[in-house]
C-alpha cells in the first residue's frame, strides 16, 4: 500500500520537475540564470533525496517494503514544487500583463 501511495506521490511531483525545467528558459531572460537555478535544483534534490533515504533507512518504518529509489525520487520532486508553483504564478502574471 505504500509503495502505491509513493507512486502517485511521484507521478505528482514528477510534473512539477518536468514543469520547472520546461518552464525555465521560457521565463528567465538570460542564459546564465536559468543554468544556475537548474543546477541549484538539481543538487538540492539530490541532496534531499539522499538525507530522506538515510533517514528512512534508519526509521525502518515499514520493514524494507518501500524501495530506496522511490524514497529518492519523491524528495527529489519535492523539492521542484515550490519553484514550480512560482513559475506558475509568473506565468499567470505575464499573460495578464499581455
Amino acid at each position: 500500500m505504500h509503495t502505491i501511495i509513493l507512486l502517485v506521490f511521484i507521478a505528482a511531483t514528477g510534473f512539477a520537475v518536468v514543469y520547472v525545467h520546461r518552464m525555465l528558459p521560457r521565463l528567465v531572460p538570460r542564459q546564465g540564470p536559468v543554468w544556475l537555478a537548474r543546477g541549484v535544483l538539481t543538487l538540492v534534490g539530490i541532496l534531499f533525496g539522499a538525507a530522506m533515504v538515510w533517514r528512512f533507512a534508519q526509521l525502518e518504518v515499514t520493514g524494507g517494503a518501500v524501495p530506496a529509489v522511490l524514497v529518492f525520487a519523491s524528495a527529489f520532486g519535492v523539492t521542484h514544487v515550490p519553484a514550480a508553483f512560482i513559475l506558475f504564478l509568473k506565468q499567470l502574471a505575464r499573460r495578464q500583463a499581455s
